[in-house]
């Protein structure tokens, strides 16, 4: 999977991974807005290409392809530790839709691999969390999303609270999009923590 690095003024990294369809560029203005002095890590997605490209093969009726995804998990996994940031002070894990879906596959297996993680418009795909860690976990959905419907990504939050005590669950106006009033709430998140 292919990625690049940015060196900020902190050693605080920001890991990224974009939605279907976006790139390595994506997010990048996003945490620079609620971030602006760490360093970054953005991956490229490796199914398809332009406005397919993924971190993982497409849901089929509505589920994971699990044999896909936990192989493509488990080979970020296997290539984390040689790209890891080693100057790193902290770890902050954010990606968008098709990215906040892989995240948290890595979560399911890695439970502790970030200090902090934010999953911009998750889906709840049955996921399986059965280790507890000390994570930060910040969750945004739009109140009119109709890929990550709010109700499933309720009950995705209130799952998710069980293993990681330290999620919240931020439900806003707007649809599948990353909207001004989500990069503002990041914002405010980041000053205070």
């Amino acid at each position: 999977m292919d990625y690049f690095n940015i060196t900020g003024t902190t050693k605080e990294w920001i890991i990224l991974f974009h939605g279907t369809g976006g790139n390595e560029y994506t997010l990048l203005q996003i945490a620079g807005d609620f971030a602006p002095q760490a360093s970054m890590q953005s991956f490229l997605g490796d199914v398809g290409e332009g406005e397919s490209r993924r971190f993982f093969e497409p849901l089929k009726q509505g589920q994971l392809d699990r044999v896909d995804f936990e192989s493509r998990v488990d080979a970020f996994l296997a290539n984390w530790e040689t790209v890891k940031p080693s100057d790193a002070t902290s770890i902050t894990f954010m990606g968008y839709s098709n990215g906040a879906n892989f995240i948290l596959g890595l979560l399911e297996k890695q439970p502790a691999i970030a200090d902090r993680v934010i999953l911009l418009h998750p889906s709840n795909l049955n996921y399986t969390f059965e280790q507890t860690a000390p994570v930060e976990v910040y969750i945004t959905t739009g109140a009119l999303d109709g890929l990550s419907v709010p109700g499933d990504t309720v009950k995705l939050a209130k799952q998710l609270e069980n293993v990681f005590p330290r999620t919240t669950l931020k439900l806003l106006d707007g649809t599948h999009a990353i909207s001004e009033q989500e990069i503002e709430y990041l914002q405010q998140t980041f000053k205070r923590s």
